[in-house]
């Protein structure tokens, strides 16, 4: 087909290569009818990217590729990967490219899909490991019959594609399925958008001299426009057809141009076909119902022709224009597969897709390539169907493509499966389409299973399964409800269950706030038989260690010896969020803070080593709150950035625990006004009942943004609420939620003295009992403001010696200085005041900073100038970057392990320099040593 009348999306295209070959990636989508052009236009922007020094890459999305697991994304890097040097393979796919291994390799039995990493996020450092050879093209036609896992791939792409020699460019029909795309994959992006427009008059009179007689008459050229309303798909294949029919372009043939509509052109095909015989006729019919991935014996087997007789029949079709010359085989338009497609009743094609996953099973296609065919055979009760379509929802699960998966376990249910793998397939549905994030349908599955289900420990485990898939969802609603389920199966002595079923109640029911006590009593109960060297005795460990902290049901010293035995091991793979989550928090409740971010960071080595985001989000949000416990508040704030910067898209989730441990690390660095666009965007401002025990960060946190922002009667209501939420349900330590003291200070701000105190007594009584330092600490700098003179001057000068951080050391030492100088004692208040300075400077307190040297003008006494100089001037993000950098990882490895694109390294360690005053790579490591 020629090109006409298509300058513009023509320079349109050659600008964003220009661009992309200067290291400004972009995405470009053109938009339009069937027959308008789009596929022509991207060979000619192959063509181009080709000559300029481009590299291009293209797939095609079909209708039977749908439900295959990256379909388009194998069809843009496989030919790549099979086409170079095992050596250059290799280089390739190192790093986090390894990650979209599963994508190009026969998944191995028994994968475990929550094993798998970020599958999108190693496709994304295929795609940029690529780009070192030079900028990429990579041209997508047909995107509104993309797969839903190249979708995701596109979309987690075009929101860093920036940062990339990358040219996306995507073809597709207006619709619904295009809207979808644009919306959904790309929603929240830019991408250029370019509508072909139909030809004119003088363009379809190009067209026809061009491609059927240079000589042709105005008035035939007239008729063509006005029949073909300018398409030039149609138009093509009339005048295809007036050529085969021996037609003159002129305006006596005009009329033969009246009856042009893609109707009339669907038959035209069809009798094109029909005049080289049945066997023609059969060879295309299979072709349409195989696809062009198919290979020619099994088009020939469908067809029921021996393969010679098969290829001389492609190549009569080849020469009338209704296949392509090369290979595979293939129509020369989706418009022509559709007419032959269209060609025959709907129960027909069903049987004819049966009979073709019947023949590619035959010649030992996995299962994954039955699928398509299968989802559109009719039901028939066959078992074959079901064993084949759940062979290949895990196949698909494997893959990293959940949402494939839904689709076969949904068929297989309708096939239907015997009675006894009914509630299974339920489950594994509920499962996959958890991971694919569609939640009410995944509860809906786990609800369905659980009504087939019989044998209490079978639902004990589907109930369990249910919780955990909501939890990672966001669904506390669902969450309770699920873990509640579980517990109502129990039929036993929950100690005579097995031990992992053990772990996972005590977790859940830590999770959904049920009695601890009655946890622990279970837990204690099976503790003397733990041994320290399995992982899911050790998992019970740090239930058992975190429940005991949450509670202060037994003393810090108790506590800290558990969650050591939990943790003495190595860590495992798949349950180390929740192992390392109860065995950090319960040490950072027990005061050792740093040995609790160690931990942590131990499980972000394994997450980053696994690629998984969400796990890496999961504990950056983890390390944020502990941060927070140590009084780090920098860091704090910037791992609960790391955690709550998620895309649509990716698999991570905002995480609104991580979004109330942001609020609260703004709130205490004094930035109210950032910490109140925390809370909105976080979906932290309206207020809702505790159902999961980590609903309460938020609680909290909007209490004591309320408290500061001088609203005391919101803040008390938010803060007593929770606490008596809390409280009613045994969550007593206040190093777990130290809700009664910034409630005391509300009330006391409301004139409710005697309930000021209450609060701040019990308070301090049950942080003695637990015997942790910071709350302590902070019960005594409370009490101490509350009582006043020189009673209150002797329990500040108390909570002085008890505070183990920088931040608690500014609080006590600023309340206690400022005390002192109302109290007259001056001379004693200008060494605390200045201590509190400088231990608020080092913690990130600005606004402590602010008031400690407001306090000193007031006396009279000139504050010196706080200065964060060398590693303590980098933000959070700043210091990743830098100590991996100074431990020789190279830009690339960086932004690998923490999930960055390479220019927000750069931002990063550009920034660094200018900080630390220095000016290359190889003086990080002594500038960023804690005693230089």
């Amino acid at each position: 087909m020629a090109l006409i009348e298509r300058e513009h999306e023509l320079a349109a295209i050659a600008a964003r290569l220009d661009a992309a070959a200067d290291g400004h990636g972009g995405v470009l989508l053109v938009e339009g009818p069937p027959g308008i052009g789009k596929t022509a236009l991207l060979a000619a922007a192959g063509a181009h990217a080709r000559a300029a020094g481009v590299r291009a890459l293209g797939a095609v999305g079909g209708e039977l590729d749908r439900e295959l697991p990256f379909s388009v994304v194998r069809q843009l890097f496989e030919p790549v990967l099979r086409s170079v040097a095992p050596t250059e393979r290799a280089e390739l796919t190192a790093g986090a490219a390894s990650l979209a291994g599963p994508v190009f390799e026969a998944p191995t039995a028994g994968a475990d899909p929550d094993q798998l990493g970020d599958v999108v996020h190693g496709l994304y450092w295929l795609c940029s490991n690529l780009t070192e050879a030079g900028p990429l093209l990579l041209a997508v036609d047909d995107v509104h019959w993309i797969d839903d896992a190249s979708g995701r791939f596109l979309s987690h792409l075009a929101r860093r594609i920036t940062d990339l020699p990358v040219l996306l460019l995507a073809a597709g029909r207006p619709g619904r399925s295009f809207d979808g795309f644009v919306g959904g994959a790309l929603g929240g992006t830019q991408p250029e958008l370019l509508r072909p427009r139909a030809l004119s008059p003088a363009g379809v009179g190009a067209l026809v001299r061009h491609d059927l007689a240079a000589d042709a008459e105005d008035e035939f050229c007239t008729a063509c426009a006005r029949a073909s309303g300018g398409n030039p798909f149609l138009l093509t294949e009339a005048l295809r057809s007036l050529r085969a029919e021996g037609a003159q372009p002129v305006a006596a043939e005009a009329w033969r141009l009246e009856s042009l509509r893609p109707d009339t052109v669907a038959r035209a095909v069809l009798t094109r076909i029909a005049r080289l015989g049945p066997q023609a006729r059969n060879l295309t019919r299979a072709l349409a119902v195989l696809g062009p991935s198919a290979d020619l014996r099994h088009t020939a087997g469908l067809a029921g022709l021996a393969v010679d007789r098969a290829a001389e029949l492609a190549d009569l079709l080849a020469r009338e224009a209704i296949v392509g010359p090369g290979r595979p085989l293939d129509f020369t338009h989706p418009l022509v597969r559709t007419a032959v497609y269209a060609d025959s009743s709907e129960v027909l094609r069903a049987a004819e897709h049966k009979r073709a996953a019947r023949v590619l099973a035959g010649d030992g296609r996995a299962p994954g390539a039955l699928a398509p065919h299968l989802l559109l055979a009719e039901p028939a009760a066959d078992p074959w169907v079901v064993d084949t379509l759940r062979a290949a929802a895990h196949a698909a699960s494997a893959r990293g493509a959940p949402e494939s998966a839904a689709a076969c376990l949904n068929r297989a249910l309708r096939e239907p499966p015997v009675a006894a793998d009914t509630g299974p397939l339920h489950a594994e549905l509920g499962r996959v389409l958890g991971l694919a994030h569609r939640p009410d349908e995944s509860a809906a599955a786990y609800r369905r299973a659980l009504e087939l289900t019989e044998a209490p420990l079978d639902r004990i485990g589907t109930a369990l399964d249910f919780g955990f898939a909501m939890l990672r969802a966001g669904r506390a609603d669902r969450t309770v409800e699920a873990f509640e389920l579980a517990y109502r199966a129990i039929d036993r002595d929950p100690a005579d269950l097995p031990l992992p079923l053990i772990s996972w109640l005590a977790g859940a029911g830590l999770l959904t706030m049920r009695p601890p006590a009655v946890i622990i009593a279970v837990l204690d109960r099976v503790a003397p038989r733990l041994s320290p060297e399995r992982t899911v005795d050790r998992s019970i460990l740090a239930s058992l260690a975190f429940a005991a902290a949450a509670t202060g049901d037994r003393p810090a010293a108790e506590v800290v010896r558990l969650a050591r035995l939990a943790v003495s091991g190595p860590l495992p793979d798949g349950e180390q969020s929740v192992l390392l989550g109860m065995a950090a928090g319960a040490l950072s409740m027990s005061g050792m803070h740093q040995e609790s971010l160690d931990l942590i960071d131990r499980g972000l080595d394994v997450a980053r080593g696994l690629g998984a985001l969400a796990a890496y989000q999961f504990m950056m949000m983890l390390r944020s709150h502990q941060c927070l416990f140590a009084g780090r508040l920098a860091e704090a704030e910037g791992d609960a950035r790391a955690a709550t910067d998620t895309e649509p898209g990716t698999a991570g989730r905002p995480n609104p625990e991580a979004a109330a441990t942001l609020v609260n690390a703004l709130t205490a660095r004094g930035r109210l006004g950032d910490a109140q666009r925390a809370l909105t965007a976080g979906g932290l401002e309206e207020g809702h009942e505790i159902g999961v025990l980590i609903n309460h960060f938020g609680m909290i946190a909007r209490g004591r943004l309320r408290l500061r922002q001088l609203r005391s009667a919101e803040a008390l209501a938010d803060l007593a609420g929770c606490g008596a939420a809390l409280a009613g349900r045994g969550y007593l330590n206040p190093g777990f939620a130290p809700w009664r003291i910034d409630a005391a200070l509300a009330a006391h701000a409301l004139g409710r003295a005697e309930e000021a105190t209450a609060l701040a007594a019990e308070n301090l009584r049950l942080a003695r009992a637990f015997g942790a330092a910071e709350p302590v600490c902070a019960a005594l700098r409370v009490c101490g403001l509350l009582t006043g003179g020189p009673a209150g001057l002797g329990l500040l000068e108390e909570a002085v010696a008890h505070a183990d951080t920088d931040y608690a050391r500014a609080q006590t030492l600023v309340e206690y200085g400022a005390a002192l100088r109302r109290a007259g004692l001056r001379a004693r208040a200008g060494d605390p005041l200045r201590q509190a300075l400088d231990a608020a400077t080092r913690s990130g307190a600005d606004g402590l900073a602010t008031r400690a040297a407001e306090e000193l003008r007031a006396m009279g006494l000139r504050p010196r100038r706080p200065m964060l100089t060398g590693r303590d001037s980098l933000t959070a993000g700043e210091l990743r970057v830098a100590t991996l950098a100074a431990d020789g990882a190279t830009n690339r490895e960086i932004a690998q392990l923490l999930f960055l694109t390479r220019r927000t390294v750069e931002v990063h360690l550009t920034s660094t320099y200018r900080k630390l005053e220095i000016d290359s790579r190889g003086a990080l490591r002594g500038a960023l040593d804690p005693r230089s």
